[in-house]
C-alpha cells in the first residue's frame, strides 16, 4: 500500500523510500499501541487488582511485552522481505538493532509505568495522549529523514521522544552506518532516564 501510494501516486523520487518510511512506522506503532493500552492497564483491571495479589506492575508491563511481541513479528517478516526486495546488502551497523531495540523497550514500559499510574488520578490522561501522539509524529523524523531538518531545529527534531531510535534503525539499516555518538547519548538517557522515573512514579501509588 505504502510503495503504491508514494511511489506510483504521489511520485516519490527518493530510492527505497517505502523501506525508510517502514523503519519509523513499525516501531512508532509498536509504541502507540503500548501507550494507549497502557492507560487503560490498572482502570480496567479493577476486579482482578481487588481479588488477586500480584505486583501491579504487571499490568503495565504487559500491555508493552503483547505489542513489542506483535512487532517482533512484524520485524521478522518485514526486514527480511524488504533487504531482498531493496537489495541492501548486510552491513556490521545491523548487529546493533537489538541494542536500539531493547532501549526503546526500556524507554516504553518508564512511559507506560507513567500513563498508567496517572490515568489512575486523572482519567483524561488517555484523552490528552489521543491528541499528543498525533503531534509527536509529526516532530519525528519518520517520514523525512533528519537531515532535511533545518539545522536550528534538527537538535529539537533529534530530542523528540522517539527520535533517537528511530533515526538509529533508519542509519542502521537505510544508510548501513554507525549511529552517531549524539543517537547514543539520548537513546540511552531516554531508555534508562524513562524506566527509572516510570518506576518511581508508579511505586508511589
Amino acid at each position: 500500500v505504502y510503495t503504491v501510494a508514494f511511489k506510483y501516486i504521489l511520485g516519490s523520487k527518493v530510492e527505497g523510500f517505502v523501506f525508510f518510511l517502514l523503519l519509523g512506522i513499525l516501531p512508532w506503532g509498536f509504541f502507540v499501541g503500548s501507550t494507549n493500552m497502557a492507560t487503560r492497564s490498572i482502570t480496567d483491571s479493577p476486579d482482578l487488582i481487588k481479588s488477586v495479589r500480584f505486583p501491579r506492575a504487571v499490568l503495565p508491563i504487559a500491555t508493552v511485552l503483547f505489542n513489542f511481541a506483535q512487532y517482533g513479528l512484524t520485524i521478522v517478516v518485514f526486514l527480511p522481505l524488504m533487504l531482498v526486495a531493496q537489495g541492501v546488502p548486510l552491513a556490521a551497523p545491523m548487529l546493533l538493532y537489538p541494542v536500539f531495540l531493547g532501549l526503546q523497550v526500556l524507554f516504553t514500559v518508564g512511559v507506560a509505568f507513567v500513563l498508567a499510574a496517572g490515568t489512575v488520578f486523572f482519567r483524561d490522561v488517555r484523552h490528552l495522549l489521543e491528541v499528543a501522539l498525533p503531534i509527536l509524529f509529526w516532530v519525528t523524523p519518520i517520514v523525512y529523514p533528519l537531515s532535511q531538518v533545518p539545522s536550528p531545529w534538527r537538535p529539537l527534531i533529534l530530542l523528540s521522544p522517539l527520535s533517537s531510535y528511530i533515526v538509529a534503525y533508519q542509519q542502521i539499516f537505510y544508510y548501513r552506518q554507525w549511529p552517531d555518538a549524539e543517537v547514543w547519548i539520548i537513546a540511552i538517557v531516554y531508555g534508562f532516564g524513562a524506566l527509572l522515573v516510570g518506576m518511581r512514579f508508579f511505586l508511589a501509588l
